[in-house]
């Protein structure tokens, strides 16, 4: 636990990176307090384009990337006083990623500074090294995850992603593919389809979507993630009122687990579409899955005082970790996220960054095959 002076600092330092603006794609000026702020507590730093990665190095073992993302969302419509405030106001810091990571992001800190403070002061060297990661772009294209990780030259051996997951272990991820169709068609005068030869695109694709169901469900469903889905999400056509459009593009959105992937989804659009083109605009955030029994699971279920582990039907830079040993787990409840408003309370700080000081220097010892205490 964490005492009444610690909590004391985290909370300043959560206060000061809500007031920091950081909307996706500038995150600059958050890069440039965090990494200053973890070099000052004996980290070694470096920052990544608008990423930062700090190391401790301990003894001769694996190593534990523990991440998550400096950006936010903007802020949006509904918010009772300015997002970026960042006062406490009793239990609660309201404010534009309070929740939604920058909770993580101060208790991952924290975290870290704790460890090289004990190492410096002469106490037991983790059994490996911790790598803090803090990215980019997670909101919006997941840039700085893929630079982080180009950077490092290798897969971690063990990873923790923070995200509000109210500290239950979530060991399970669903993917995600984002899937085309496009109908084409022939032009005309809107003034003279009665007369005039034409196929209107627009029409076409309405009568084949309304072949799918709704919502579409993929079956078998996975054991933690629950069903499969398949969704459009984004209708574009026609560019003027008075012409008949000649092309519609539709986007669909699908949330997959296993056994499911986007070839399949391909084949089911395919069978209640026979006049659309498809194709594959992205399917590189895929499902991630760690088994139950795995150390890092078991331990951070110890930790965290949870009965078993959980999945999550929403991304994360988890999904860059395909192979790697990992978890999802961190401070605030994921209902807050992008929502106005959002907060964290006091308690779920300081649970938060007593967690990953106790996780690191567990999991590490448990992957070289020391006894955990």
């Amino acid at each position: 636990m964490l005492d009444a002076n610690q909590r004391a600092a985290l909370e300043a330092l959560l206060a000061q990176l809500v007031a920091t603006k950081s909307e996706s794609g500038d995150e600059a000026a958050l890069a440039a307090f965090t990494s200053s702020w973890l070099a000052e507590r004996g980290l070694e730093v470096e920052v990544v384009d608008r990423s930062v990665v700090a190391r401790l190095r301990g003894g001769d073992g694996p190593t534990l990337l523990m991440n998550t993302h400096l950006d936010t969302v903007p802020a949006g419509l509904g918010w009772l006083d300015d997002p970026w405030r960042a006062e406490w106001e009793g239990d609660r810091l309201v404010g534009l990623g309070a929740n939604d990571a920058k909770g993580c992001v101060a208790s991952m800190m924290f975290a870290a500074a704790e460890l090289a403070a004990a190492q410096k002061a002469g106490g037991p060297r983790l059994a490996g090294e911790l790598i803090l990661s803090l990215h980019h772009e997670e909101e919006t294209t997941n840039k700085g995850m893929e630079a982080v990780l180009a950077h490092l030259g290798c897969m971690p051996d063990l990873a923790i992603t923070g995200e509000p997951t109210g500290l239950d272990v979530v060991r399970a991820q669903s993917g995600l593919a984002v899937l085309r169709a496009e109908w084409e068609g022939q032009s005309c005068h809107a003034a003279h389809i009665s007369r005039v030869e034409h196929e209107n695109a627009l029409l076409t694709a309405a009568r084949e979507l309304s072949n799918l169901p709704a919502p579409q469900v993929l079956e078998p469903e996975h054991e933690l993630l629950g069903p499969s889905t398949l969704a459009p999400t984004v209708i574009r056509a026609g560019e003027r009122h008075n012409k008949i459009p000649d092309h519609t593009e539709v986007v669909f959105d699908a949330r997959l687990a296993a056994p499911h992937d986007a070839d399949e989804c391909l084949e089911l659009l395919g069978a209640a579409m026979p006049n659309a083109k498809l194709s594959v605009r992205s399917k590189r955030l895929g499902p991630v899955e760690t088994a139950a029994d795995h150390p890092l699971v078991r331990l951070a279920l110890e930790a965290t005082g949870k009965a078993a582990a959980t999945g999550s039907n929403t991304l994360s830079d988890m999904a860059l970790l395909p192979g790697v040993p990992a978890i999802k787990c961190g401070p605030g409840e994921t209902v807050r996220s992008h929502t106005p408003n959002e907060y964290i309370t006091k308690d779920e700080l300081a649970a938060g960054a007593a967690f990953y000081t106790r996780i690191v220097p567990a999991a590490l010892a448990a992957l070289r095959g020391e006894v955990v205490r």
